[in-house]
């Protein structure tokens, strides 16, 4: 288990001195932070090290089924909030990085979500979106064995995510369904840090009023 502390080399130090010799408990510094943002959630925070480094935990950006872009937009809004306290400038990091999304300027790769294999294919009751790109790759010739990792984006057109769920490299950029990545996939990952200082979906889509700055919000 794990304890946060404001930290103070002296005091702790010997609360571990104590927690030794009165429990019989080893216990150690495992990080020290700078600055960290806890959520109403258990083991759901972003710290920032004392040498600059962003420690995610419990968000999309350590899950495996998001997007290279979702983690990279939700660690650099991270950054920019416990590093300088901005959440505007956050805010205008993500429109940016929608607007290059819309313009064609994010490669295939950062959009590509990735899935494991868990069974045989023909074993699959539900064609999950990785299941159908999987199903999609054997028909243009590919191979796909159980543990596999299948990449898929997702194109334009009706229907249902699986529907639409293509091996990343049968796929071209102009096929990409671009506000599927922005409404599932940016915006949400950075709303899961950026919606506790107020910040909404219309801000980051270019909607809204302006944001204050994290020492704004503190002094509430």
């Amino acid at each position: 288990d794990s304890l946060f502390t404001t930290y103070d080399r002296d005091k702790v130090s010997k609360f571990i001195e104590s927690v030794k010799n009165s429990l019989g408990l080893e216990i150690k510094v495992d990080k020290v932070y700078r600055r960290v943002f806890f959520t109403e959630a258990k083991k759901r925070y972003v710290g920032l090290t004392m040498d600059g480094v962003i420690d995610i935990v419990g968000f999309e950006a350590v899950r495996g089924d998001w997007t290279e872009i979702a983690k990279e937009v939700q660690e650099e809004v991270a950054k920019i909030v416990l590093a300088e306290g901005k959440v505007d400038k956050a805010v205008d990091y993500v429109r940016n990085v929608v607007r290059d999304l819309r313009n064609g300027k994010v490669p295939l790769s950062k959009l590509t979500i990735w899935k494991t294999i868990t069974r045989r294919i023909e074993d699959y009751e539900v064609d999950a979106p990785h299941v159908a790109a999987a199903k999609r790759l054997i028909e243009a010739g590919g191979k796909v064995d159980v543990g596999d990792k299948v990449g898929y984006v997702v194109l334009k057109g009706p229907g249902k995510i699986s529907s639409r769920a293509y091996p990343y490299m049968l796929a071209t950029p102009k096929e990409i369904d671009v506000e599927y990545y922005v409404q599932h996939q940016i915006i949400p990952a950075a709303l899961r840090i950026l919606s506790y200082f107020g910040v909404t979906e219309k801000q980051l889509a270019g909607v809204g009023k302006a944001v204050k700055t994290l020492f704004d919000f503190m002094r509430r």
